[in-house]
């Protein structure tokens, strides 16, 4: 029997994720600022809630693969989160709010890379529409941070871990609405280990990569909303860049299905990358220029659009059915958890020692050395052209 595929209820739970996503990573900084933290510890408490995607995602993607329904592990995951965010209320030292965030990773992770894999078993056979629900997820990133950056020029950041509560908990009400997935089945490539996928040198090199891509986003994800606003930005106008990068993002999304299936997706990795050097070393050096700011934030749907979406149809390729959950856990706890906690620390260390320039810089230069590294590394990474 063919499930119907939930695309609007899958949509909703992308667009409440990164709704969420956008009050954390917009406002964890002013608001962290707010309560009388520095940078160095602002840097290493968001690399304490990044860092928690290093295992997490991994044990969660374990349990997933081994549940009849992967489903309930994404609720396991709202609910737990919730639960976390409620200590956000609570005035904390440093350390109470290291374990805080801490706490809260470890549920908030169980739950994107569970919902990709979950999607992409929805969709079976068409999963390059993958990109058309996953840009929900950028629209609600938008308009939560065009609403945020609104409220923030008059409120008090006070009210930010409220807003999560609720944002979080509109995500539980959609995810018991969702159907069973449709049964999979199982091919030879199943029954290989998850060992062996990891013993191929390309499967390394790319996570290298999409790792080192996530590091150098560490001062746009921790410091770009301070930094634009010591440059004379006001919180509205910060929330409207934010918004814009991401709406070239949800371009990028409608329009990439038409194309992903006929092209050498090494190279768009490639010229992602070297876009993405631009643009950090751009926005360090010349962040008083209004118009070029907002044209590297169009940049945005290469940075992140394009390289998340290569980085999904690379696991889909070399981790299929079985391997599924683990491999987009791996995926997510390298990257996002690996790359994303560095980024964020060595961000905060950077920036109190040579200012907000210079690091953009200098993550410019690292990614421009990913770029080469994918360009020359991956020719064996079956990223190129497949037949449907």
């Amino acid at each position: 029997m063919t499930t119907a595929v939930p695309s609007a209820r899958l949509g909703g739970l992308y667009g409440l994720y990164f709704a969420v996503v956008a009050l954390s990573i917009g406002w964890f900084g002013p608001f962290f600022d707010s309560l009388g933290f520095s940078a160095p510890q602002i840097g290493l408490a968001i690399g304490v809630l990044t860092g928690s995607k290093i295992i997490a995602p991994y044990l969660w993607g374990t349990l997933g693969d081994l549940l009849p329904n992967r489903l309930r592990v994404v609720q396991i995951g709202i609910i737990g989160a919730t639960l976390a965010a409620s200590l956000l209320l609570i005035d904390v030292d440093f350390i109470g709010l290291c374990l805080v965030l801490l706490l809260f990773g470890l549920f908030w992770n169980a739950i994107i890379a569970q919902l990709d894999t979950l999607t992409l078993e929805y969709l079976t056979t068409e999963h390059h529409r993958y990109s058309s629900i996953r840009v929900w997820g950028s629209i609600g990133f938008i308009m939560m941070m065009l609403g945020s950056g609104w409220l923030f020029s008059d409120v008090d950041y006070a009210v930010l871990p409220w807003l999560i509560i609720i944002g979080l908990l509109l995500s539980a009400m959609i995810s018991f609405g969702l159907p069973a997935r449709p049964e999979t089945h199982l091919t030879s490539a199943d029954h290989t280990g998850i060992g062996d996928r990891l013993r191929h040198l390309p499967v390394l090199l790319f996570f290298a990569v999409a790792a080192v891509n996530q590091l150098t986003h560490g001062p746009l994800n921790v410091f770009f909303t301070l930094y634009v606003q010591a440059h004379g930005y006001t919180a509205f106008e910060a929330g409207q860049l934010w918004a814009l990068g991401v709406f070239a993002e949800v371009v990028l999304f409608f329009v990439l299905p038409q194309f992903i299936r006929s092209m050498d997706l090494r190279v768009l990795l490639t010229v992602s990358l070297a876009l993405g050097s631009l643009r950090w070393i751009l926005i360090g050096a010349y962040p008083d220029w209004p118009w070029l700011v907002i044209g590297l934030q169009l940049l945005h749907a290469f940075t992140f659009g394009a390289i998340h979406s290569v980085s999904i149809e690379f696991i889909r390729r070399w981790f299929p059915g079985k391997l599924s959950g683990r491999g987009m856990a791996l995926y997510s706890g390298f990257v996002f958890g690996l790359g994303g906690s560095l980024g964020a620390m060595l961000s905060g260390l950077l920036w109190e020692s040579f200012g907000g320039s210079l690091t953009f810089m200098l993550s410019g230069l690292m990614t421009g050395m990913a770029a080469m590294i994918a360009w020359f590394g991956l020719k064996k990474a079956n990223l190129g052209v497949q037949s449907s």
